[in-house]
C-alpha cells in the first residue's frame, strides 16, 4: 500500500477524505441481519448471517452451500407469504427486522435450473479437489493447509506440563539435506473423495421429445449407483422421479413397484434408492467439512495460481465430463455468448454517488473484468492453437486478426512495421505491455465519458496475443470522423475534437500529462494532451473510446541516449521503447512537490523576517521621534502600544509556520509524453518544448541517480529483503524501476562492498539469467508443432541443468530439424551470456551459468517454470552422479547416467545417515533408464502467462489506509473499526478469494495477535495463509510468511505441536525457492529453536540457533551486534542443554563482541559479563561435582573390595569414613560454589526458570524486547 502522497494534503481533497471516512463508519456501524430460514417438509431451521446491503441472491447462494442445505438450489426466499426478488437487498424488504424469519419455497424447475442442480450435484461428489476441464492448466487454487495441519486442531497446552521431550515433526529432522522436490506436494493430501455413486450420465434418450416437453419433461439422467443397479431418471418441472425407461426400451413415466422414488431433490432421490449413497454422502459431508470454507470456494474474481511442480492425480472415468458444456450452458450455448464491451462499459457507468453505490460498481466491475480474462485466455490459446480461423487469412501470420466469443484478438508483432524505426517486433512486444499500463492507469483515474477496452495479454508457446473487447462499429466501413483525437494515419492527419479533449484533461490532470502541440503533414498545429500515437475513437454506441494507450509516460532519455547504442563490446540494444513506468514519474512529482513547498516555505520565512527587520528599524525611528516630544496625551499614547502588541503577535506567529501561506495548486509539472520523439511541434512552441524536454530529463535522471540508490540503501537496511526474483522484480517496480536496470543494480551492489547485498547481487544475476532462459525458450517454442513442445523444453533444461549427468544430451525429436536440437551445454551458455549482455548491460562472470545451474538447481528451475509457464513433475531428479565417473560421456550413444550399485560408501561425506543412503539409492533406482535428467515425459503442461488491467476499489483502500492511520495515532478502536469495515468493503468487491482480501486478514490477524485476541487473530492468519495460497501460489513468498506468521500464533495459543507443522512447511519451500543462509531465514530458524526449546528439545534447538548464527554471519560479517546477540541467545541455549563448557565459549564470544562494538557501558554488554560469570561458575560447579561423584564412586568401590577382603575394618567404621569422606567433598564445594554464587546446583526446571527470569539490574528485558522485535520482523515481512 503506498503512503498517502502530497497531492492528497489540498483543503479540498482533505475535507473529500473526511467525508469518505464518515461515510466508511457510518456503513461500518450498521448491524448485521440473523435471519432464520424455514425450511421445507418439516426439515427444521438454518440460521444465516448477512448484511442489509446484501442482495437476496447472496443469502440464496449462502444457503446453496452449506452443508446442511445443499440439498436444495431450485428455490425463492419469501417474507410474510411474498416471494422477495432475488436482486433486491436485505434491507430493502419491507418490514423485515435483524431477527425476521424468511420461509424456503421450493419453485418449479426450468431447463437451465434442472441443469444448474445436476451441476451442483456433480460439484459436491468431486469434493473440494475437482478436476476443472475448463482451467487451463493443472491443480489450479492449490491450498495444503488442512494437509499440513492433519486436518487435526491440537488442544491447547502448557509447554511447562510436558516432562519429556514431545515427537515433533524436527525429530529426525536433518538440516544438512536438502528439501526434496517429491516432497513439494505434502504427503497426505486427500485428493479422492469418499465414492457415493458409479457414475451419474445424461441418458441417450436424450432430448425429450416435444410432446414430453409439454408435459414437463426437461432431461433424462442414468445412475449406477454403489450397489451395482441402474436408475433411470427423469427430471421435469417438479422434481426428479425413477422412471421405466431401459436402454433399449424409452418410458419416462414414474416406475409403479417397490423401486418407485420421486422427490423434489435429486440428491434426496438418490438417498432412497441407494441405501450406500446415503450412507457415503454423509461421510463426504463430513470429508468436505473437514477442510475450511475458504478451500472448497472456486476462485472467481482472481486469476488462480497454479504450482509449477505438481503429482497429477490419475484420470477417471467420467461419462458426464464430455457433456458439461450443455450442463454449464445449454443446448446452444447462448449461456456463454456475452457482449463483453457493452456489459464492461455499462458498468463502468452504474452510479457512484455514495458509498454503497461505489461497492457495488466496484464488485461488478471486477466480476465482469475476471470474466472477460477467463475468457480471452481461453480465446488466446484457441488462436495460438489453430483454432480460430483469421480474419485476414491472405496477410502474413504475424498481421492475423481474430474474433473469437466477442473478443478482437491480435498478435504482438510488428506486422505493420508501425514500430519498424524503433526496434520492429521487439518493440512491439513492449507496447502491448505498456498499453496495458496504459489501460490500468485511464482505469485507475475512472473519468467519467472516458472508456477504455477491456484488455488481456497472453503469452503462449511463445506468441504474445492481445485481446481486446470489441468497439461497437469497429469493423464497419471506417469514415474520416470515427477517430476524432490524435493521430489517424500516423502522421499526415492529427484530430484533436473539443469535447474529447476537456474530458481528457480531466484524466491528464490526475496523470501529470502536459498539453502540448504537434505538427500534422500539412504544418498545422493541434494541442493534444496524449501522446502522437494514442487514438481517440467515437464508437457507434457514442463513447468515447481510447486506444493505443503504450505512450502515456514518456521516454526514459538518459537510457535511450547513454546504453541504447553499441559501444565498449556491447551491442546495439533491441529497441528504442525505453519508457518510464509510472510509479517513477508519481514518485518524481512528488519529489518535486517537496522540494518547492521546502524552497517556497522559506521564500516566505525569508520575507517575514526581512519585514520584521526593516518594521524594528522603523520602530526604532519612531521611538526617537517620541522621545522628543515631551507633551502626549496618555490615551493616545496607549492605542498604538496595543497596536504594537497585537502587531507583534502576528509578526511572530507568520514566520512560525509558513507553510501554511503554500497554496499546493500553485505547483505545476507535468510531462510530455512525446518529448524526445520524432514528433513534430510548431516553431512557436519550442520554448515550451524545452521545458518539458527537461522535466522529463531530469526524471529519468532522478531514476538512474536517485531512485536506484535509495533501493540499494532499502535493501542494505533489511527494510526489503527479497526472497526470489518474483519479488525482487515487485520491489524494483513499486518503486519505478524497469527491469532494463537490473544490470545496473547487481553492478552497484558488487561495487558497495557491503556484506548485506552480496545476496542482492547474486539474486539480480539469477534473475537476469531466468529472464534470458525465459526468451530463449518462447523463441523455440514460437511456430513449433505441440508434439515438439515438451521435447524442446526437456533438452533445453538438459543443457541447462543436466549437463553433468550428460555432457553432451540429444532432443528426442532431433531428426526432426528444429532449432531447439541445435542447442548444446555450451551454445546454451553462450546464447544466455549474449541475451544478459543485450537487455541488461551486463556481463556476467565467466561460468556463472554453469556455476548456478549447479548451486542452486532447483531454486533455478522453479524460477524458469514460473517465467515460462512450465508445469513439471515433482520428482527427485538427478542433477548430478552420485560419482564423477559415473558422468554420461559427450557421446551421442548416452548410458544411463547412474546404476544402483554406484552409491557412495558410508564414509562418504555426501551421505551422513543411512537413511540418506536409501533415500538416493531409491532416487538412483528411479532413473536408473534415463540417460539424461529430464525427460520429455516430465514436462506436464504449457501455461499461457496472463497479464490484466484490474481495477482498484479507492474506498477500500481509503478505510485501510485510514484503519492503519488511526492505530499509528493509537486510536485503536477506531482503527480497528476501519481495518474491519475495510475488510467488509474488500470481501464486497473482490471477493474472499483475491490477493487484496488476503492483505487485509493478515493485517487483522497482526492486530488481533497483538491485542491478546489470539483466537480471532488465528482465524484470520489462516484465511491470509489460505488466500495467498490459492490466488499467488503455494510457494510464493506471502504464503511463506502467511504460514510462518501462522505458527507464531499457533504457538502463542499452546498448540506448539502444530505451529512447528507449519515452519517445517515454510523453511522446506523457503530452501525450494532461494536456498540456504537467505538473510531472513535465520528468524524463522530462532523462532523453531525457541519453540523446540520450550517443549524441551535443547539439542535440536541448538541445531537451529547454530544455523541462525551462520546465516546472520553470512548477511552481516563475524564481528556485528547482531551476530554477538546470536552468541549470546546460543550460550543460553548450550546452558540448557547441560552443555556448559561450549556455553561460556559462547558467551565469552558475545561479550568479547559486544564489549569491542557497544562498549562496557552499554546494557548488552552488562548483561554478557553478568551470564558470562554465572556460567563460568555454572561449568566449575559441574566439574567439581563430577569429580566429586567420581571419587564417592572410587570410595564407594574400595569400601566394597574391603568388605569383600574381610579387612579389619568394621562395616560401621567403614560407613562411617564414607560419610565423612562425602561430608569434606560436599563442603568444599558448597564452599566453593558459596564465594563464586553459582547455580549449578539448580536443577533443570529451575535452571531453564533462572534463564528466563529477568533479574534486578540485567538487561534480559531487553533481550526479550529483542526476541519480540525479530518475531515481529520475522511476521511483518511481506
Amino acid at each position: 500500500m503506498t503512503e498517502p502522497t502530497l497531492e492528497q494534503t489540498v483543503p479540498e481533497t482533505a475535507v473529500a477524505a473526511e467525508q469518505e471516512i464518515q461515510e466508511i463508519e457510518d456503513a461500518g456501524a450498521e448491524e448485521f441481519y440473523q435471519i432464520t430460514i424455514n425450511l421445507p417438509n418439516k426439515g427444521g431451521k438454518v440460521q444465516v448471517i448477512a448484511s442489509p446491503h446484501e442482495a437476496i441472491q447472496d443469502v440464496r447462494q449462502s444457503i446453496v452451500e452449506s452443508t446442511e442445505t445443499c440439498i436444495h438450489s431450485c428455490f425463492s426466499l419469501a417474507f410474510n407469504g411474498t416471494k422477495l426478488n432475488d436482486f433486491m437487498e436485505l434491507g430493502d424488504v419491507e418490514g423485515i427486522t435483524p431477527d425476521s424469519e424468511l420461509e424456503l419455497v421450493l419453485n418449479n424447475y426450468t431447463e437451465r435450473e434442472a441443469r444448474i442442480h445436476v451441476n451442483r450435484l456433480r460439484d459436491l461428489l468431486a469434493g473440494p479437489a475437482k478436476l476443472n476441464i475448463n482451467a487451463v492448466g493443472i491443480d489450479p487454487a492449490m491450498s495444503f493447509l488442512s494437509t499440513v495441519s492433519g486436518h487435526v486442531e491440537e488442544t491447547p497446552i502448557d509447554n511447562s506440563t510436558y516432562e519429556t521431550t514431545p515427537a515433533t515433526v524436527f525429530s529426525k529432522f536433518d538440516l544438512n539435506a536438502s528439501t526434496a522436490l517429491s516432497d513439494f506436494v505434502p504427503r497426505g493430501l486427500e485428493r479422492t473423495p469418499v465414492q457415493c455413486v458409479k457414475s451419474i450420465a445424461l441418458s441417450g434418450w436424450n432430448p425429450p421429445p416435444h410432446h414430453l416437453r409439454l408435459r414437463g419433461d426437461l432431461m433424462y439422467l442414468i445412475v449406477t449407483t454403489l450397489e451395482g443397479e441402474t436408475v433411470q431418471i427423469t427430471s421435469t418441472a417438479t422434481g426428479f422421479h425413477v422412471n421405466k425407461s431401459t436402454s433399449n426400451h424409452f418410458d419416462p413415466t414414474p416406475r409403479q413397484d417397490a423401486k418407485a422414488a420421486s422427490d423434489h431433490s435429486l440428491i434426496v432421490l438418490l438417498e432412497k434408492v441407494s441405501p450406500m449413497f446415503a450412507t457415503n454422502f454423509k461421510k463426504l459431508q463430513e470429508f468436505i467439512t473437514r477442510h475450511h470454507m475458504l478451500e472448497v470456494l472456486p476462485v472467481t474474481t482472481a486469476q488462480p495460481a497454479y504450482p509449477w511442480a505438481i503429482q497429477p492425480a490419475p484420470h477417471t472415468f467420467d461419462p458426464t465430463r464430455p457433456s458439461e458444456a450443455y450442463l454449464n450452458y445449454g443446448t446452444d450455448s447462448v449461456d456463454s455468448l456475452r457482449d463483453w464491451n457493452d456489459e464492461i462499459q455499462s458498468h463502468r457507468e452504474l452510479p457512484r454517488a455514495n458509498l454503497q453505490e461505489r461497492v457495488m460498481r466496484d464488485r461488478f466491475l471486477n466480476k465482469i473484468n475476471a470474466d472477460f480474462a477467463d475468457a480471452a485466455v481461453r480465446g488466446a490459446m484457441d488462436v495460438v492453437n489453430g483454432n480460430v480461423v483469421p480474419l485476414n487469412p491472405l496477410e502474413g501470420e504475424e498481421s492475423h486478426m481474430y474474433v473469437y466469443n466477442n473478443i478482437f484478438f491480435s498478435k504482438g508483432f510488428d506486422g505493420r512495421n508501425t514500430f519498424e524505426k524503433l526496434g520492429g517486433d521487439d518493440a512491439a512486444h513492449v507496447a502491448t505491455g505498456k498499453d496495458l499500463e496504459g489501460v490500468r492507469a485511464l482505469n485507475g483515474v475512472d473519468v467519467e465519458g472516458l472508456y477504455t477496452l477491456g484488455t488481456v495479454v497472453v503469452d503462449y508457446k511463445g506468441v504474445r496475443v492481445v485481446a481486446q473487447s470489441i468497439v461497437p462499429g469497429i469493423f464497419r466501413q471506417q469514415e474520416e470522423s470515427s477517430i476524432v483525437y490524435g493521430s489517424v494515419d500516423n502522421g499526415p492527419q492529427v484530430k484533436s475534437d473539443e469535447k474529447f479533449h476537456e474530458i481528457l484533461g480531466q484524466a491528464a490532470k490526475a496523470l501529470h500529462l502536459a498539453e502540448h502541440a504537434v505538427e500534422n503533414g500539412e504544418d498545422k498545429s493541434t494541442n493534444l494532451w496524449t501522446s502522437f500515437d494514442t487514438k481517440g475513437l467515437m464508437g457507434a454506441d457514442g463513447r468515447r473510446y481510447l486506444l493505443d494507450l503504450y505512450r502515456l509516460n514518456p521516454v526514459d532519455i538518459e537510457f535511450l541516449e547513454n546504453d541504447v547504442a553499441a559501444k565498449d563490446g556491447m551491442p546495439e540494444y533491441p529497441h528504442k521503447m525505453t519508457l518510464m513506468r509510472p510509479e517513477l514519474m508519481l514518485l518524481f512529482w512528488e519529489h518535486k512537490l517537496r522540494a518547492w513547498v521546502q524552497e517556497r516555505a522559506l521564500q516566505i520565512q525569508k520575507r517575514a523576517e526581512e519585514k520584521k527587520a526593516q518594521e524594528g528599524k522603523s520602530e526604532a525611528k519612531d521611538g526617537k521621534t517620541e522621545e522628543k516630544t515631551e507633551k502626549t496625551d496618555v490615551k493616545k499614547e496607549d492605542e498604538p502600544t496595543e497596536a504594537k502588541k497585537e502587531d507583534s503577535k502576528e509578526e511572530a506567529a507568520a514566520p512560525t509556520n509558513p507553510e501554511d501561506d503554500v497554496n499546493i495548486l500553485d505547483f505545476d509539472l507535468s510531462f510530455n509524453v512525446d518529448a524526445f520523439t520524432s514528433v513534430k511541434t510548431p516553431a512557436e512552441s519550442a520554448s515550451a518544448k524545452a521545458e518539458q524536454e527537461n522535466a522529463v530529463r531530469e526524471a529519468s535522471k532522478f531514476l538512474r541517480e536517485n531512485v536506484i540508490g535509495v533501493l540499494l540503501q532499502d535493501f542494505t537496511a533489511y527494510i526489503v529483503s527479497p526472497i526470489d526474483g518474483g519479488s525482487l522484480t515487485k520491489a524494483m517496480h513499486r518503486r519505478g524501476i524497469n527491469m532494463r536496470y537490473l544490470g545496473r543494480i547487481a553492478t552497484l551492489a558488487k561495487e558497495s562492498k557491503e556484506l548485506a547485498l552480496v545476496h542482492i547481487h547474486y539474486l539480480a544475476m539469477q534473475e537476469m539469467v531466468v529472464r534470458s532462459v525465459k526468451r530463449i525458450i518462447r523463441k523455440a517454442l514460437r511456430g513449433l508443432p505441440t508434439t515438439h513442445i515438451p521435447d524442446c523444453i526437456s533438452h533445453i533444461l538438459n543443457c541447462l541443468l543436466g549437463h553433468e549427468v550428460n555432457a553432451s544430451p540429444v532432443a528426442t525429436l532431433a531428426q526432426d530439424g528444429h532449432s531447439y536440437a541445435a542447442f548444446t551445454p555450451e551454445s546454451l551458455r553462450e546464447s544466455i551470456q549474449n541475451e544478459v549482455l543485450l537487455r541488461y548491460r551486463f556481463r556476467l562472470p565467466e561460468d556463472f551459468v554453469k556455476n548456478i545451474a549447479k548451486d542452486k538447481k532447483i531454486a533455478l528451475l522453479r524460477d524458469i517454470c514460473l517465467r515460462a509457464g512450465i508445469q513439471v513433475e515433482a520428482r527427485d531428479y538427478i542433477f548430478a552422479p552420485a560419482t564423477d565417473s559415473e558422468a554420461t560421456p559427450a557421446t551421442a550413444d548416452a548410458s544411463p547416467a547412474v546404476t544402483a550399485t554406484s552409491l557412495p560408501k558410508k564414509g562418504n561425506k555426501q551421505n551422513k545417515s543411512e537413511k540418506n543412503q536409501e533415500k538416493q539409492a531409491r532416487i538412483v533406482a528411479k532413473s536408473k533408464k534415463r540417460a539424461t535428467t529430464f525427460e520429455p515425459s516430465d514436462i506436464l503442461t504449457l501455461l499461457p502467462l496472463v497479464k490484466q488491467a484490474s481495477t482498484r476499489s479507492s474506498y477500500a483502500d481509503e478505510a485501510f489506509e485510514a484503519g492503519k492511520t488511526s492505530l499509528a495515532q493509537g486510536h485503536r478502536q477506531l482503527g480497528l473499526e476501519l481495518l474491519l469495515e475495510s475488510l467488509a468493503l474488500h470481501e464486497q468487491t473482490y471477493g474472499f478469494l483475491h490477493p487484496e482480501t488476503a492483505r487485509c486478514y493478515q493485517a487483522l490477524a497482526m492486530i488481533y495477535y497483538h491485542s491478546d485476541e489470539r483466537d480471532v487473530a488465528l482465524e484470520f492468519q489462516r484465511k491470509a495463509v489460505i488466500v495467498s495460497e490459492r490466488t499467488l501460489g503455494v510457494d510464493s513468498p506471502e504464503a511463506l510468511h502467511n504460514y510462518l506468521n501462522l505458527g507464531l500464533f499457533e504457538h502463542a495459543s499452546g498448540r506448539t505441536l502444530t505451529a512447528l507443522k507449519y515452519l517445517k512447511h515454510a523453511i522446506q519451500y523457503w530452501d525450494l525457492i532461494y536456498g540456504k543462509n537467505h538473510p531472513d531465514s535465520s528468524t524463522a530458524d530462532n523462532n523453531i529453536a525457541v519453540m523446540l526449546q520450550s517443549l524441551r528439545d535443547f539439542d535440536n534447538s541448538c541445531l537451529f540457533f547454530e544455523r541462525a548464527k551462520e546465516t546472520q554471519e553470512l548477511a552481516h560479517g563475524k564481528e556485528h551486534v547482531i551476530v554477538a546477540n546470536c552468541h549470546h541467545v546460543l550460550a543460553k541455549a548450550y546452558a540448557l542443554k547441560g552443555d556448559f563448557e561450549t556455553a561460556v565459549k559462547e558467551e565469552q564470544l558475545a561479550y568479547d563482541m559486544f564489549l569491542k562494538l557497544a562498549g562496557a557501558d552499554d546494557v548488552r554488554t552488562k548483561e554478557a559479563e553478568l551470564w558470562l560469570q554465572e556460567l563460568k561458575n555454572t561449568a566449575e560447579f559441574t566439574v567439581n561435582q563430577a569429580l566429586y561423584e567420581k571419587a564417592a564412586l572410587e570410595q564407594q568401590q574400595q569400601q566394597q573390595q574391603a568388605i569383600n577382603r574381610a579387612t579389619s575394618l568394621s562395616a560401621t567404621a567403614a560407613a562411617a569414613a564414607t560419610k565423612a569422606a562425602l561430608a569434606e567433598a560436599a563442603i568444599r564445594a558448597a564452599n566453593a560454589d558459596a564465594q563464586v554464587g553459582s547455580k549449578g546446583h539448580l536443577s533443570l526446571n529451575e535452571l531453564l526458570d533462572y534463564i528466563n527470569s529477568q533479574p534486578q539490574g540485567s538487561s534480559s528485558g531487553k533481550n526479550k524486547k529483542s526476541k519480540a522485535n525479530a518475531a515481529k520482523r520475522a511476521i511483518s515481512k511481506k
